[in-house]
């Protein structure tokens, strides 16, 4: 019993000290609604204090201790849930809803793992990644990525979401024409999603959609080659050999050449490698051999760098293995 009151007691003397302490800080910043009620759970506090060693007043003791348990209580379930309040921790969802509280009855099926209720509900708020949290609970990827859509028509970083539903439907769904779908918007947002999305159709089989897809992203990276950087030139090359414009391509890998050279002068760091593999597409193209010649001459000065930075002698064979591909191959399709 002693045991008891020391622990108790001492208790009480802490939640009086930090209460006062609380209770004065917040008077000598005028922030009375605060500093009001700390300190009068402090004062009670030392009453409670003196009670539990003394015992003098068992009434005072008993209605003190019971509503510092309850006040203790209602602090947990405030932490546990402070959207919820006390209150209506003790309420039905359906009486939520009916009180027209729908917040916090979506917050009641949610702690008892009914997700579909909470999810209808947080819909019907507007609260679609709220609700879409729920359907990943449940694992009903379908109404996941139709929020994620939602959510990009009315969000300011919709080109997120985007790709979360374009995620969605081709790992999650396997509907890759609905993937390739919401390519085609990301690209309205974010131009150079039109290769992603012409692959996408391709996946699909849509060849006439991906054309169109093509042709769009060869214009962005034209675009782009001339007015941001010649890096881009690639890009163009590649995308005319696919629509099989080979003209335009052979054109387009001169340009990207002559850049990919004057970038080896200024910088170096395997830059040779792109001049190798920039002359053996012209060489496949065009059947010109003083390509392939110039070719084999830019390849030994790659093999030359990588003998001076790269170790593993397996990762070496590869970087080479993938220059030589460019001697007999197409561009290669990511199909």
């Amino acid at each position: 019993m002693i045991v008891l009151k020391i622990i108790f007691g001492l208790i009480f003397l802490g939640v009086a000290a930090g209460a006062l302490f609380i209770g004065g800080l917040a008077i000598w910043a005028k922030n009375y609604k605060l500093g009001v009620p700390a300190s009068i759970v402090g004062i009670l506090s030392l009453v409670e204090t003196y009670e539990t060693f003394t015992y003098a007043h068992p009434v005072v003791f008993w209605v003190l201790f019971v509503l510092f348990v309850l006040g203790a209580i209602a602090a947990g379930l405030y932490i546990t849930e402070p959207e919820l309040g006390v209150i209506d921790w003790f309420k039905s969802p359906e009486k939520l809803i009916a009180e027209g509280k729908k917040d916090k009855a979506a917050i009641k099926y949610r702690r008892k793992k009914m997700w579909r209720e909470a999810a209808k509900l947080y819909e019907e708020l507007g609260w679609y990644t709220s609700a879409s949290i729920c359907y990943e609970e449940l694992g009903d990827w379908k109404e996941v990525a139709r929020l994620y859509e939602l959510l990009a028509e009315k969000e300011e970083y919709g080109d997120y979401y985007l790709r979360r539903a374009r995620e969605i439907y081709e790992e999650k769904l396997g509907d890759y024409k609905r993937a390739a779908e919401i390519l085609e918007k990301l690209a309205q947002l974010e131009e150079w999603y039109w290769d992603d999305a012409a692959k996408a159709w391709e996946k699909v089989g849509d060849q006439e959609r991906a054309k169109k897809c093509w042709e769009t992203a060869l214009e962005v990276n034209k675009r782009r080659a001339v007015e941001e950087d010649g890096v881009f030139w690639s890009d163009v090359a590649d995308i005319c050999e696919r629509l099989g414009r080979i003209e335009e391509a052979v054109e387009a890998y001169k340009k990207f050449l002559e850049y990919a050279m004057r970038m080896d002068e200024e910088e170096g760091k395997g830059w040779i490698r792109h001049v190798a593999e920039t002359y053996y597409a012209l060489y496949r193209l065009t059947g010109d051999e003083e390509y392939k010649r110039k070719g084999d001459e830019a390849l030994e000065k790659y093999k030359k760098y990588l003998d001076e930075v790269v170790k593993d002698e397996n990762f070496k064979k590869e970087l080479i293995e993938e220059v030589l591909r460019w001697q007999k191959e197409r561009v290669e399709l990511e199909i």
